[in-house]
């Protein structure tokens, strides 16, 4: 029980605090009708994601969230315990691919896509990836169950 309570706090931190309007900042009108990443190569599958959101002023927060254009959520709302939370958090956060590459949560193949804006409410802590992304991230994880393992990393501006 400590644990599904926990994964409801968690997940309700970003969203609860930021109040109903959680998409304040846009997309843009016109996202992109491509995939900014591409399939994975048959029999090597991705072993993580790497979301760029440079240039977008996303934040850190306990429990971010990857978001479709409409502010749908794609990924972020999970159990897990809140030890491993404060221990390593949801997602890893770098200042350059070359620094997410690197990252124990990384592995050899990431998937890497490129946010089209920022959401998250008071907290800006949710990139905004296009659908077609999205749709690719979904599939991919299928193959890779890269993000039940948390290997996710998000690229941000600034301190970490």
């Amino acid at each position: 029980m400590r644990f599904y309570a926990a994964a409801i706090l968690v997940a309700g931190l970003c969203v609860g605090l930021a109040g109903p309007t959680y998409c304040e900042e846009q997309a843009p009108s016109n996202p992109p009708a491509t995939a900014s990443a591409t399939p994975s190569e048959p029999g090597k599958p991705y072993t993580s994601v790497i979301i760029d959101a440079t240039g977008l002023g996303l934040e850190r927060c306990m429990s971010p969230k990857i978001r479709r254009a409409d502010g749908s959520e794609v990924w972020g709302t999970v159990k897990v315990d809140p030890d491993y939370v404060q221990e390593h958090g949801i997602v890893g956060y770098a200042r350059s691919l070359d620094e997410a590459k690197k990252s124990d949560r990384c592995g050899s193949n990431p998937m890497i896509i490129k946010a089209i804006a920022r959401a998250g409410g008071k907290f800006r802590s949710d990139p905004v990836i296009s659908n077609p992304d999205a749709d690719l991230l979904l599939a991919e994880n299928k193959i890779g169950k890269f993000l039940d393992k948390f290997n996710v990393i998000f690229i941000k501006d600034g301190k970490l």
